[in-house]
């Protein structure tokens, strides 16, 4: 919806404040509609709005009606409108009562427990104007992400949206965390706080931050498997339990002042979704990305024709303003850019997608593989997921420029990363899909954040919905997957509650490989910018490109991920 840049210190001048409004200005796709700046004291506060909500009256930064405190906000808080009937009845004088000022007055109210009153989807700043103090926080899944850079010598702190912003405008160095290489080639997940750039790191999910002078807290006010007393299921009715909560979702995440567009899949997930707001009679535009010629009979659907040298071209237009490779570590993220290009050229500003229900109900292949290492195998936790991504270890250990590092020592930091990430669930199957909701949906969720963004698109997903999650992570594991059945329970209530017939096996989404690997020119130039690049510093340069010329088998996932993160490093644009 919108871009936040905070920078705090002790030394702004004017070329702080020139970089400063670089970076703004490399946030205006992510808020085309309006940018602003604020200077106070030694803070600097931009903001960047995509207008969907309150498009009349929602400018920001928005400063309390009490004169004490400033907000940045970005997201949708979907259950706004009640929060603001049970701030009246507090006798809350509000000016406008949209979504930004609900939140300072809860935060007014409560203070940092107002995060518990909050559903939707959000990252927001709150600055106390006298004193310069810093309450920020993410989302329960950081759908919308903010990421912080301290440097101490300097007494410089910054909160963003984008830390590509920061980078390309030079208030950060383009300097690679090679810890964050090591996450990116093998498991693709965030296994911590750290990004791909040094010393720049994210707020993980379900997180709010505090920061005045040099003391700084970040701590985690919900988890997503935490025990709850709360008894979700009259008589143990999981069926009508979950079916009553997706009738309540359509009405709660369509709120908009604009239309509504929706993408629309061959699988179980995007389809029980488009059924409930049929259900709810909420009209939506539909798009669907053709996955084969022949496919989706549906009407009323605008049906995009994959175009690979078309996501060529995208991804190069894309990695001029970006730096964050997890968006792209999977070649079927590159059909976002063409799906997501179209829908913002038929003049919506947001869209609505099933992405989340995989890791809520056990949606993939690799669930029941790991659930077979851990059951028949013995293996523990950290080591089936080794197990599950030891091609993808073993194509980068065997890569690397000799002395970086070795095969052994990566796997026991990835060990150590994935025991430090605490699990409550007591079930295999529980632990497989907590563990996916805290180190994978933040990471998969943020590619359609960023490519969205990229071309001023908001992307909202229902499933994602804490009440839902909450409701989905207290069924019996039996209701979500087994040894040979993924998605029990949402296929029950696709042939039970919607009279949907789905096909069993969901048509992949097209991937960007081909259109890279048969590409010479795209072949050629990835060689020469390799060999002569900055990744030759990490990488074997001379025997990749070696094995691509004499053909020999090479992970294409490898190969994938690293044409990204070259292409990022030999494109990205600095001023």
């Amino acid at each position: 919806m919108c871009g936040i840049l905070i920078l705090k210190s002790d030394r702004i001048n004017e070329n702080t404040k020139n970089k400063f409004k670089s970076a703004l200005d490399k946030l205006r796709s992510r808020g085309p509609d309006e940018i602003r700046m604020v200077e106070n004291k030694n803070i600097l506060i931009g903001f960047t709005r995509l207008s969907i909500n309150n498009i009349s009256n929602g400018s920001q930064p928005f400063k309390s009606l009490c004169g004490r405190y400033f907000i940045v906000f970005n997201g949708e808080i979907i259950n706004y409108k009640i929060l603001a009937s049970d701030l009246k009845k507090k006798k809350v004088k509000m000016k406008y009562a949209h979504e930004a000022e609900i939140i300072l007055n809860l935060y007014i109210l409560y203070g940092e427990k107002c995060l518990n009153s909050l559903r939707g989807f959000f990252s927001f700043v709150i600055i106390e104007i006298k004193s310069s103090n810093i309450f920020a926080a993410v989302d329960r899944f950081s759908i919308k992400p903010l990421y912080y850079f301290e440097d101490k010598t300097e007494n410089l702190f910054i909160l963003t949206s984008d830390y590509s912003a920061l980078v390309g405008s030079r208030i950060v160095k383009k300097e690679l965390n090679y810890n964050k290489l090591v996450d990116y080639f093998t498991l693709a997940r965030y296994l911590d706080d750290e990004s791909i750039i040094k010393n720049v790191k994210k707020l993980e999910a379900a997180s709010a931050l505090v920061q005045f002078g040099k003391y700084k807290k970040i701590y985690k006010y919900w988890s997503p498997f935490k025990k709850n007393e709360r008894n979700f299921f009259i008589n143990n009715n999981y069926l009508n339990t979950l079916h009553e909560k997706l009738l309540e979702i359509p009405d709660l995440w369509k709120i908009a002042e604009t239309k509504i567009s929706l993408c629309l899949s061959t699988g179980l997930d995007s389809q029980v979704l488009n059924s409930y707001f049929n259900k709810s009679k909420i009209t939506t535009s539909k798009f669907h990305l053709r996955e084969t010629s022949n496919n989706f009979n549906l009407n009323n659907v605008t049906k995009i024709n994959i175009n690979k040298n078309k996501i060529l071209n995208l991804i190069n237009e894309f990695t001029k303003k970006n730096f964050n490779p997890f968006v792209l570590a999977h070649a079927s993220s590159a059909s976002l850019l063409q799906l997501y290009q179209q829908i913002r050229k038929n003049k919506f500003k947001f869209t609505i997608n099933g992405e989340g229900s995989d890791e809520l109900f056990g949606g993939y292949y690799r669930h029941l593989r790991q659930l077979h290492m851990i059951k028949s195998k013995k293996l523990n936790f950290d080591q089936s997921l080794i197990e599950l991504y030891k091609k993808e270890i073993k194509s980068f250990s065997s890569n690397l420029k000799k002395g970086i590092d070795d095969i052994n020592n990566i796997n026991n930091k990835l060990r150590k990363k994935i025991s430090s990430i605490k699990l409550t669930s007591k079930t295999a199957e529980d632990k497989i899909l907590e563990f996916d909701q805290i180190a994978w949906i933040p990471c998969l969720i943020q590619r359609h954040d960023v490519i969205g963004m990229f071309f001023s698109l908001e992307v909202r997903p229902p499933y994602l919905d804490h009440e839902l999650v909450e409701i989905a992570n207290n069924l019996p594991k039996e209701l979500k997957f087994e040894s040979l059945k993924r998605k029990i329970i949402l296929t029950k209530i696709a042939n039970t509650k919607l009279d949907l017939e789905i096909s069993s096996k969901k048509i992949g989404t097209p991937t960007g490989e081909d259109a890279f690997f048969k590409n010479k020119n795209e072949v050629k130039n990835f060689k020469e910018s390799l060999f002569y690049g900055n990744l030759s510093n990490f990488f074997n340069a001379e025997k990749i490109i070696k094995t691509i010329k004499y053909n020999k088998n090479i992970s294409k996932i490898f190969l994938w991920r690293l044409y990204i993160l070259n292409k990022m490093e030999s494109n990205f644009q600095i001023d």
